[in-house]
């Protein structure tokens, strides 16, 4: 556990085995941005409110260290957002989201992802389309 220690995302174990406190170590401060539910595919929960939103382009982030570390396992994305439940994949942050830093008030490189396009839907057709993509290539004639 001690190297985890160094990493800017740590995980910590609750008492169910499979779920883990998720804990983002900043170079000033530490705080929890979720919770990490290993069971199944995986799947990544959080809270924002309004003050989480990004104005400018109407979307919520996830932390970079977070979505890129291939360590940490999970699949899914659930943001409670406003008494709503927004749902989307690590893959669509990673290839759709836009990357911002407000370094200025303290915050992480997160990716960005409009609200519009955080439903389960399009989640899901972005993740058929990874599908075929992959198929094209890797089928032998």
């Amino acid at each position: 556990m001690q190297q985890q220690l160094n990493k800017p995302v740590q995980l910590i174990q609750t008492k169910h085995l499979h779920v883990f406190n998720v804990k983002l170590n900043l170079e000033n401060q530490s705080r929890f941005i979720g919770k990490l539910d290993t069971a199944g595919e995986g799947t990544f929960y959080t809270t924002r409110t309004l003050k989480h939103l990004f104005r400018k382009t109407n979307s919520l982030g996830i932390n970079y260290s977070l979505l890129s570390d291939e360590n940490i396992k999970f699949k899914w994305i659930v943001i409670s957002y406003n008494g709503q439940k927004l749902i989307s994949t690590r893959n669509y942050f990673l290839k759709k989201g836009k990357a911002f830093q407000f370094s200025n008030k303290g915050f992480e490189l997160q990716i960005f992802v409009p609200l519009d396009e955080l439903n389960r839907k399009t989640a899901e057709q972005f993740e058929q389309s990874l599908g075929v993509q992959e198929d094209l290539f890797t089928k032998v004639a």
